[in-house]
């Protein structure tokens, strides 16, 4: 029989294009998962047409529900083909994962590819486990993991040193740590994999047993570089950013059109809310319209969102209010009355719930960067920038580090880049104070004496020696 992948199928209008319905062929009943006596064309209903969620054929409401469809028609298709009993309820079968005898003498590299990987794709193609995960899963082995447990690493000769080693040492092709959130991730990964080797007996031998070694590895006391340190967007990168996506914005060639527009929509503000109002990615998705004083300009910035997880905080645990630049003033005002002229709610959000910017910039921003060859290093160089502007412009330092709700010293370390803007305005304020000097004198009918005649004096200018 033949299995159905990726997107298969299609979605129509019909009754006049009141009526939208998914068809594709199946071997399955595709609204109970029943297995059929042979493959055949079918179609369920999606929506009758309205004002909101399913005003035409290009509504992304329509193939978010498409997709769903699709994936428990595989995830149905699988269960039979693997021998599995459907119920034929339109209940989905738990994922099937290939039985492997629980030991300790396992490699962790077999375990994460036969037992652990297979398990959450299952899970996510149930519709438990959200692809993004899946995704980072997957990366995040690729790139680091994979060459760290070098297929002789087993679940009873790892230990936590060994872990702790390995993050300590890892750095990039330029010598430097990686992110703090970087290695944070790498160390989810790691965690989720034994964890889930405990859960099914892998390690009910180790000494001490169901132990995970990487719960004793604490990110805090590894090198990393700040995520307040790195690429600074100038004010110029972030508006042609923005002006860039606003072009993309409608675009019938992609799938899911007006998905697609919220989430564009959703990267100019998140850009614009770290360029102009300093706020890092975890205060911008937990930014609330209760908080916003339109008429003042002002903000405050009191919560985070890390990962999913609300926080009554900010990062530092200090909340502070934001008089943001002037360039942000007519852009939220056009998003406060895009969105209905909200009094409460998040500000950016899809369906009134958080967004993951981790998915706006990888699948809106950054190859929208790529394909016009702008440099993209995540939505915390939009924030950095900002600081960057404010030293630029004159602004100092402790002002800079309020704005930012950052220290001092954070604030010079991390926001100040100069490109030799600073020297040049040193090298001004010299020439003016020489200016007044000379006026002075001037003034009192007295000549200034230069420096080249005080150094001469001390044998160090023109006509002296050394």
């Amino acid at each position: 029989m033949k299995l159905n992948k990726g997107d298969f199928g299609g979605v129509t209008a019909e009754n006049g294009g009141t009526k939208f319905y998914f068809r594709c062929r199946s071997f399955v009943d595709i609204q109970t998962g029943k297995v059929l006596a042979e493959r055949k064309q079918q179609c369920v209903l999606l929506g009758t047409q309205d004002a909101s969620l399913y005003k035409n054929l290009k509504s992304g409401a329509l193939y978010v529900k498409a997709d769903e469809i699709r994936r428990r028609i595989m995830a149905w298709e699988e269960a039979a083909m693997n021998g599995q009993v459907v119920p034929g309820d339109g209940s989905v079968p738990a994922p099937r994962v290939e039985p492997i005898a629980p030991t300790n003498d396992i490699t962790i590299g077999e375990f994460f590819e036969k037992v652990f990987l297979p398990a959450k794709r299952g899970l996510r193609d149930s519709g438990k486990l959200a692809a993004v995960t899946v995704r980072d899963y997957e990366k995040i082995w690729d790139s680091f993991l994979k060459d760290h447990f070098n297929g002789t690493q087993t679940f009873r000769n790892y230990q936590s040193w060994k872990g702790q080693s390995y993050l300590e040492r890892l750095t990039k092709k330029d010598g430097k740590p990686y992110g703090e959130a970087v290695v944070r991730k790498i160390r989810s990964v790691a965690s989720a994999i034994f964890t889930e080797a405990i859960d099914r007996g892998f390690l009910d031998n180790n000494v001490p047993p169901k132990y995970n070694p990487w719960d004793a590895i604490k990110v805090a006391k590894l090198p990393t570089t700040s995520p307040e340190q790195g690429v600074a967007y100038s004010e110029k990168e972030v508006v042609e950013m923005i002006c860039n996506l606003n072009a993309q914005l409608g675009d019938t060639s992609k799938p899911l059109v007006e998905a697609r527009d919220i989430n564009i929509r959703n990267s100019q503000m998140a850009l614009a809310l770290g360029m102009w109002a300093g706020l890092r990615p975890s205060e911008t998705v937990a930014l609330r319209w209760e908080s916003l004083n339109l008429e003042a300009g002002t903000l405050k910035v009191a919560e985070s969102i890390v990962e999913g997880v609300h926080a009554a905080r900010t990062k530092n645990g200090k909340t502070r209010i934001v008089t943001y630049l002037e360039p942000l003033v007519p852009i939220l005002q056009a998003w406060h009355k895009r969105q209905g002229s909200p009094k409460s709610g998040l500000v950016i959000h899809k369906d009134g719930q958080p967004v993951s910017l981790r998915h706006l910039s990888d699948e809106i921003i950054k190859p929208m960067c790529e394909k016009h060859g702008l440099c993209w290093a995540g939505l915390y160089g939009a924030r950095r920038g900002a600081g960057t502007h404010l030293f630029q412009i004159g602004v100092s330092i402790e002002y800079i580090a309020k704005f930012l709700g950052n220290t001092i010293s954070v604030a010079e370390a991390a926001y100040v880049v100069d490109k030799g803007e600073a020297s040049a305005k040193a090298a001004e304020r010299d020439r003016q104070h020489r200016l007044v000097r000379a006026q002075q004198a001037e003034e009192q009918k007295q000549l200034p004496v230069s420096v080249n005649d005080e150094l001469a004096a001390l044998a160090l200018g023109e006509g002296g020696a050394l």
